[in-house]
Order: C-alpha cells, then structure tokens, then sequence
C-alpha cells in the first residue's frame, strides 16, 4: 500500500485564518446587531423618561392655568353684584369691574355674561399683548354657537371647563352659574371667563427653552392611544432628531378636544448612537489583536506538531509498517491523540480478523452465514463433485416467538444450531440462512436414498426436547432437497429447489422432501395464478355455481350453497382448492368475498320476484370476519340487492373462526341481528368444534362428508351422527348432511332423523339456469 499524494487546495492554516476571521465577523455582526439593543434602547429609554417627564410638568401647568381660571370665575360668579347685574343691567358695574386691570390681573382674554335663557347679556374682549379692549360681539356669538348648550347651567353647583377651537385658535374656557354672596339661586345666569392658547401663553407652559410647544386637533386614534398610555402620556420619537410627548385637553364635556404636542432634540439617542460606534471601534481592534495573537499560538502548539504527525503517517502507509508507532511528547490533546492513533493501530490487526468473521458468519449462532454458505456452495460447483444442499425449516418457530418472546426464539435457534452441528456428517457444512432456516452441505454424497437417509438423522436430532429458560420444548422440522449435478443448475437455483421442496414437506405436515420439477411447474403455476387473480374481477371470469340443500322428507329443494368458480381462458378451469387460499394469502379475498356476496344476493332476489323462494348459503372467509364493518357490509347488500335477510345464509368454518374468535362471535352477532341465519360449515373436522358451537350464534350445523361416507356400513358412525343430530337439535339448531351419494345414505340419514342433506345424489353445483331446470323438474314430480 502506498501513500497517495493530494495536493492540499486550503491548508490547515488558512482554514483556521478564516475560522478565526469568520468568527470576528460574526462577532461585529452579532454586536452590530445587538449595539442597539444594550447601548442606544438604553439612552432611547432614557429620552423617554425625560420626555414623560416634561410632557407631565406641561400638563400640570395646563391644569393649573385651567384651575386658576375656574377660581377666578368662581370669585365673580358668586357675588350679589354679578347677581343684580344680570338681571338688571347698571354701568357703574361694568365702570368699576369690567375694565382692563380686571383682565390683566386674571391673564383673561374674554368675559361672557348669560342670562337663564342662555343669551348673552354682555361680552368683553381683552387683548393682553396690546392692554386694551377689542371688539367682542363676533367673538360673544362664536363662543356661545360652539359651546353654547354646555354653558347653560344645570345646577348651582355645575362648573364647566376645558378646551374649545374657535376661528381664531385654540381657547381655555371655564364657566359657572351666578349665584349671590351666600352662594344661593336659583342662577340668574353664566358667567364664562377665557383665555386664549397663545405662542406667549404657551411659552409660559414649557418653562423650558429646550422644549417646544403645539396645539392641534386630537383625532380619535390620537386620543385612544393616549389613553392607553402610561399617566395619559404618549411619547414616541417623530424622526430621529426630535421625540415629542401628546397630552389630551377635554372640552366642556370631558371629551378629547386637542392635543398638546411637546417637542424636543434627541440628543440622548445621538450620543447612544456615538456610544455605540466606540464600542463597535474598540471590538473591531480587539479581534484584529486577538486573532494575530490566536493565530501564533495555533501555528506554535497545533499546527506544527499535526504536521510532524501527518509525516508519520505518510511513512507507515507507504511503507506498511503497521507496527510503527507515533512518538507522543507531552500531556495535553495532541498528545492523547498520539496515543489513541498507536491504540488504534493496536487494533487495526484484530478488527480485520474480527470484521472478516462477522461477514461470513451468523452472530447469534455462531453458524456459517448466507454469505460463506453460498461460497461454499460455489466452490462446489466448481470442483465438479457431487453434493446435496439440504434446507431445514423449524415448524411453528413463530408461535414460539409470539408466546414465549423473542429472547426464549434466540435460545431454541441456538440450541438447534447445536444439535445439527452434533450430528452434521464429516466433512459438511451447516450455516444459518436467516430466521428459522438451516442449511447444509452433503459433500460426495451417493444416491437420492443416502441424501434422504442423512437428512432424516439430521431431523432426527431434535426428537428430544429442547432446553430453554422458559421449558424444555419439543420442536419438529421440515428439509427440502436438491442435488448437483442431477438437478443441473447453479449455486442460486440448488437453493431455490431446496426451498421449495421444504415448503413441499411443511405443506404435507413436515419431514424431508426431495426436489423434482414439479415442484418449479407449480410455483410456476402458483405465480401465474396469482398474477391472474389480480385483475380476475374485472375480467369477469369468476362465476357462481348453486347446488341445492333437499329436505329429506319430502325431497324438494329448500336452498342452496353458492359455490365459486374461476374459469380462466388461460389456465381452464381452476380449483376452489388452488386459487382461494392464494386470493386469502394475497389479500384479494376481500373483494371476491364482497363479489360472491352481491352476486349470490342479486341472484336470489331475481328468483324470488319470479316466483321461486329459496335461501342461498354463501360462504365466508377469516379476512371477511377480521372486517370490523362486515355486518354492516351485508345490510347494505341485501337493501341494495332487494333480498330479506331470512332469505341469506352465511356459511363459516373453523379455521376462519378461531383465527379471532371474540371478533367473530361479534360480526355473527350483528349478522344474526339482521335475520340473516349462520351456518358452521364442516362440522366436525376441528378438535373445538363443540365448544364453539357452545359460542357461536348459530342457526345450524353442516356435518362434514367424513361423517356420511360410509355410514351406512359403520355402525359407529352412525351414532355419532345421531348424537350430532340429537345434540342439535336439543340446540335449536338444524343440521345438514354434507356429501350425500347414495340412497342407503338417504335412508340412513331419514332414520336417524335429519332433516336436510347436501350432496351429488341430488345434484352437482349447477349453473343458476340449470338449477332452475332441475327444480322445476322436481316439482313436476312431486305435483
């Protein structure tokens, strides 16, 4: 083995240069990112607070400049000369209060007077900047236009203020009803006292150059989200120069009526920005130092001795010196790595022998595997000798899984991979294929006769039971057999022949079967059907045959079983016995079974419309019953066919019953339910065929054929038959013989007192055409 050569396009140094500079980056990304968050969210915070802060000082110096107002309206509107005033007008009144020292000491820019209808007796406007009185009529009309209806007084004690847009511009207004001096009525009017927001008045609110100050209308999105806000008090950031806080001023009514904008620099979200920069400068410089010092020690520690240990390398692979070593210096990683690198090689030599075995042998038994078997098997064939490749299968291994675990099937697979190893002849070969299979090797062997002789011992060995941490457990095993070269094929197919004549001896209920061609000719046959009866619906090649159920006292037919037939242009006319365990095995008995159902129902109901009752039996499989919607399944066939359910029987047997018993008594049930009558099928024939007539929902029993044939001429037989048919019908259940030939077993049968028989001595299954000529030829018999 030699050392290939690459040339290195990224050396470990560059690698780490850009790990290192991809982590700066990464660093000035993640802190470009979160500079913000931790420094300038702070200092915007900060603004806020300031904000908050002076947004709240200019509120409460509204609300002082308002309740200012309303005292000073107070201090007029109770007064027995404002009383006598509205009620009567005098100008020594107006000459000694309604002058221009009244306005200015009370910073007032407008003086209404109502009466108790709501009219305006007398109005004064004052201009502060200029300190002299200015028309008010325009202005009296105006107010009393906007805010006239809330200025009427409701009660002595209704006090009214707040904002109110004139045409000339946002006004504070407050007003009271007159009373006299002692505070009683009824009101001879209002008194309205205003001031008007002016640049100057609002420069008075700010007290804080900084600030600025403006007044608009406060739309209701406005006004919703200020009263969401903190205190009433909205802040957020206009651009990112200025941030400003919203209050709302209610009018006369407590509703919003304007905003008051407060202004201000963001200067703390500038110098959070400045910060932020600083600090991104400073990391910047701190990754450029760290990465140059990173970089030395990498190239001084790592980089230098990985090189010394890649020199190392090239020189044992070259030089294949698997027993060279890494010279280790120090304590630290690499020098770990030094010494788990000579580790390795210290196993380097057993692995492979280890790894070599795992690949040509079984891990739980230790057997051989498919692998070295087929090897093996090759170097046969080449070799030219004769040899037999015999394949065993344990029986029932997975009832073994199911019932005792996994763990318990690992032990009987082991044990048995034993046993065979013991009695294996000289010179075999034993592997285990996989699951419950077994194979082996006869080398040199003679005739047919000494291959069965040696596989019969090999089957032999498992006679005595076989121990286990569950029990000891009696096991049995079915081989199958072929030959080299007497059946002339290759290492793939000897294995194929071999498995098939296995399955061959499992079907026949175990021992050793020997390969021959007719084996290949029925799986052959077995593919084809199966390919066949895919499809076999809609090809509608599958058909029905009826043979009628006879009532043995006076001989008419009282039913018939429907029986399914397949006649397949291809491959004639095929047995119930052949293809309904394939359809069953493939899963395509579902849809026959509902095929059969509707078609034995459809025909039973045309024979009724013609004037012909008689019951049909259908038969059903163990997929049927496992449907959890079979019941229903039936109702809808027979709503759908037209057929009253005492007019169908279902037909069952053993095995398809005890494949789920608890399921089936269920379906049966429903089944039952509907009228629709059960029949056990070959009765007789299972070793549990009392008790489930003892749990079945039945209507009657089928008696199998073995039963009948030859009764007549067995007097044991015979009373069993008779106790069947008494023990029935104690049960309420009728009974049907099976298989009825001849007369004497007709007789036979009417002795012992049965009531219905089945079989070829009344008809064969018949066409649905040719049952009807049969039945119309008994009943001119019996006219």
């Amino acid at each position: 083995m030699t050392f290939s050569h690459t040339d290195i396009r990224f050396p470990l140094r560059l690698k780490v240069l850009l790990a290192l500079a991809g982590a700066g980056v990464c660093l000035m990304v993640t802190l470009g990112a979160l500079l913000p968050t931790l420094v300038v969210t702070r200092f915007d915070r900060q603004e806020e607070q300031r904000m908050h802060a002076d947004t709240l000082r200019v509120r409460g110096a509204l609300q002082t400049e308002l309740s200012t107002l309303s005292t000073y309206v107070l201090n007029w509107s109770v007064w027995d000369d404002t009383y006598n005033y509205v009620q009567r007008l005098n100008r020594d009144y107006e000459a000694s209060n309604l002058i221009s020292g009244s306005f200015e000491a009370g910073h007032l820019n407008l003086i209404i007077f109502l009466n108790r209808r709501g009219e305006a007796v007398t109005g004064r406007a004052y201009d502060l900047a200029r300190q002299r009185q200015v028309p008010a009529a325009g202005l009296t009309r105006e107010v009393l236009r906007r805010a006239g209806t809330f200025l009427i007084p409701r009660g002595e004690n209704d006090t009214r203020q707040g904002a109110v847009t004139l045409s000339s511009g946002p006004w504070l207004l407050a007003a009271r009803p007159i009373l006299t001096s002692a505070g009683r009525g009824p009101p001879a009017g209002s008194l309205i006292m205003g001031r008007q927001l002016t640049p100057a008045l609002l420069s008075e609110l700010k007290r804080d150059a900084g600030l600025t100050l403006r007044v608009g209308p406060a739309p209701g999105a406005l006004a919703a989200q200020v009263a969401r806000a903190p205190s009433g008090v909205l802040v957020r950031p206009r651009d990112d120069s200025r941030v400003e806080g919203f209050i709302v001023i209610p009018d006369l009514t407590g509703r919003p009526a304007l905003a008051l904008v407060v202004g201000a620099a963001r200067r703390d979200h500038a110098n959070g920005l400045l910060t932020a920069r600083t600090i991104l400068l400073a990391v910047l410089a701190a990754v450029l130092l760290f990465t140059m010092l990173t970089m030395t020690l990498v190239e001084w520690l790592v980089l230098n001795r990985l090189a010394h240990y890649r020199r190392q390398v090239r020189v044992i692979i070259n030089k294949e010196q698997l027993t060279t070593r890494f010279p280790v210096i120090g304590r630290d990683e690499l020098s770990d790595l030094g010494h788990a690198l000579n580790a390795l090689l210290d196993q380097t030599e057993l692995s492979q022998r280890r790894l070599g075995h795992q690949v040509t042998h079984d891990e739980l038994t230790g057997l051989p595997n498919r692998l070295a078997f087929k090897r093996a098997l090759a170097a046969l064939v080449t070799q030219g000798f004769p040899f037999a490749v015999v394949l065993i299968d344990l029986d029932n291994f997975k009832a073994i899984n199911d019932t005792l675990g996994h763990e318990v099937g690992d032990e009987v697979l082991r044990a048995a991979g034993v046993r065979l190893a013991d009695a294996l002849p000289a010179g075999s070969l034993l592997a285990r294929l996989g699951g419950d299979e077994f194979a082996v090797l006869l080398p040199e062997v003679g005739d047919s006769a000494q291959v069965s002789a040696q596989t019969r011992a090999l089957l032999h060995t498992f006679v005595a039971p076989l121990p286990t941490s569950a029990a000891d457990l009696r096991i049995q095993a079915s081989a199958g057999i072929s030959c080299w070269p007497s059946d002339d094929a290759d290492e793939s197919a000897l294995l194929k022949y071999a498995d098939l004549a296995m399955y061959r001896a499992k079907a026949a209920g175990g021992g050793v079967q020997r390969y021959h061609a007719a084996l290949s000719e029925e799986a052959q046959r077995r593919s084809e059907l199966e390919r066949s009866l895919s499809d076999v619906l809609e090809r509608g090649e599958l058909w029905l045959a009826y043979q009628p159920v006879v009532e043995l006292a006076s001989g008419q037919a009282v039913g018939c079983e429907a029986l399914l037939r397949w006649q397949s242009p291809v491959h004639g006319a095929v047995s119930p016995a052949q293809f309904i365990p394939i359809a069953e095995e493939r899963g395509f008995i579902r849809e026959i079974g509902a095929w059969v159902l509707r078609e034995a129902c459809g025909r039973a109901a045309q024979w009724q419309r013609e004037g012909l009752e008689l019951r049909v039996a259908v038969n059903v499989s163990a997929v049927q019953l496992r449907d959890p919607h079979f019941a229903r399944d039936v109702a809808a066939t027979l709503r759908a066919a037209g057929l009253p359910p005492a007019s169908l029987e279902l037909e069952v047997t053993e095995t398809a019953v005890m494949a789920d018993l608890p399921g089936a008594i269920a379906q049966l049930s429903q089944v039952r339910a509907l009228g629709v009558s059960v029949a056990l099928d070959d009765f007789g024939t299972g070793y549990a065929s009392l008790e489930l007539v003892r749990e079945l929902p039945l209507d009657k029993l089928k008696l199998d054929r073995s039963f009948v044939t030859g009764a007549e001429r067995d007097r044991r037989r015979q009373v069993i038959v008779a106790s069947t048919i008494r023990m029935a019908g104690d049960l309420g259940l009728q009974v049907v013989a099976e298989g009825v030939e001849t007369t004497q077993q007709q007789d036979m049968l009417l002795a012992l007192g049965c009531p219905l028989a089945q079989g070829y001595l009344y008809a064969r299954p018949l066409c649905p055409e040719d049952l009807l000529n049969l039945l119309a030829r008994t009943l001119r018999r019996g006219a």
